[in-house]
């Protein structure tokens, strides 16, 4: 019997035009999995009061030979299914009205108690983002929190490969099924996430190739698994922004970085900041602050002695000489470019040798 339940647990996520609202109306009026499966559309028509036509065409046959093949798979390729009533399912998504009935998952991770991050961003990113995505993963490093990105090519590649470098669990959700990996480029760091204890997650049938509708679909639970979603950096159309738009749909924190404003190609995150869709974010202490989280200080994360780079120590020495100064002031002062500064400055707040005690104004520690 209990395998049967799983069968019908997977089954339902097949279900013809039967989403996550839908299919909690009929759990709620029919009693269980079992019965959706196992009455009459005579009798299933009674109990819920929909029309025997409308039951008909969630092509239940097809539904669980669908989940057969799965559950097949899943053996095979050590994969658990979470439907949505199960525990172990990640209650951030639990409260998503349109959030995934089950959900796929290869690797050995647990949502339970777990502060989750998802951090998007562009396919085709500048060089600055990979600064500011380094010291923004580096500053979770033993804080118990999971990161979530798309294993996409640009800043998703970029955040999972420094989640490995510093240790920090990461899941990536996948755009289509779980018998490929996507892009093929990334193949090996898939593997890398499921070896170092992260996780891969799909809602598709293992069959599922990527298309222009699957990528969008698969935003929504980048967007509502995690407790804040952070964008490094977005055109004003695509992905990011869609994934930031249904965070914000959700009630869920949603923060941005700034772009230099000569970044035309790259202006999504200065709109969110701009239309109050995202809360401006500079260092890592931003995001603690926002969600209210400990960080843990330099003394705390490395016992080695800090060494700066010659370019620190210019931008510290420019801070130094005012008791605030203006972010506008210091790429006055400097011949590098403002991206490169932006993210600088987010190393030294992060070593806690400078302070941002007021929107775009600076203070030494030191």
């Amino acid at each position: 019997m209990e395998n049967q339940i799983e069968l019908y647990k997977i089954a339902a996520a097949y279900l013809h035009g039967f989403k996550k609202s839908k299919l909690k109306i009929l759990l709620k009026r029919t009693g269980g999995l079992n019965l959706i499966f196992e009455e009459t559309y005579s009798n299933l028509h009674v109990q819920t009061g929909l029309a025997i036509s409308t039951l008909q065409k969630m092509k239940r046959e097809k539904a669980l030979k669908s989940a057969r093949h799965n559950i097949e798979f899943n053996k095979s390729h050590r994969i658990r299914s979470l439907f949505l009533n199960d525990n172990a399912y990640p209650y951030q998504l639990k409260d998503c009205k349109d959030g995934p009935i089950q959900l796929n998952i290869i690797g050995d991770i647990s949502f339970e108690n777990k502060k989750i991050i998802s951090v998007v961003g562009t396919r085709k990113c500048s060089p600055s983002s990979k600064q500011i995505v380094d010291q923004l993963i580096a500053s979770l490093k033993g804080l118990d929190i999971i990161v979530v990105s798309g294993l996409a090519s640009g800043i998703d590649t970029l955040v999972h490969e420094y989640c490995l470098k510093y240790e920090v669990p990461t899941i990536a959700v996948l755009g289509h099924g779980l018998n490929m990996i996507y892009p093929k480029e990334n193949r090996s760091l898939a593997k890398e996430i499921i070896d170092s204890r992260g996780a891969l997650i799909s809602e598709f049938h293992f069959e599922q190739r990527p298309n222009k509708y699957s990528f969008p679909q698969r935003n929504r639970i980048i967007a509502g698994i995690a407790d804040v979603t952070i964008v490094v950096e977005s055109p004003i159309k695509g992905g990011s922004m869609i994934t930031a738009e249904l965070a914000n749909s959700y009630s869920r924190e949603v923060m941005a970085f700034p772009n230099s404003i000569d970044k035309n190609r790259l202006g999504g995150c200065n709109q969110l900041i701009k239309t109050n869709a995202a809360h401006m974010i500079t260092s890592p202490e931003d995001l603690f602050d926002l969600m209210n989280w400990e960080i843990k200080t330099e003394e705390q994360n490395c016992s080695e002695p800090t060494i700066l780079s010659q370019e620190e120590e210019g931008i510290i020495k420019t801070i130094k000489k005012h008791n605030e100064i203006h972010i506008d002031k210091i790429f006055e002062s400097s011949n590098l470019q403002p991206s490169v500064i932006q993210a600088l400055l987010m190393q030294l707040e992060l070593k806690n040798y400078i302070f941002n005690p007021s929107g775009l104004f600076y203070s030494s520690r030191i």
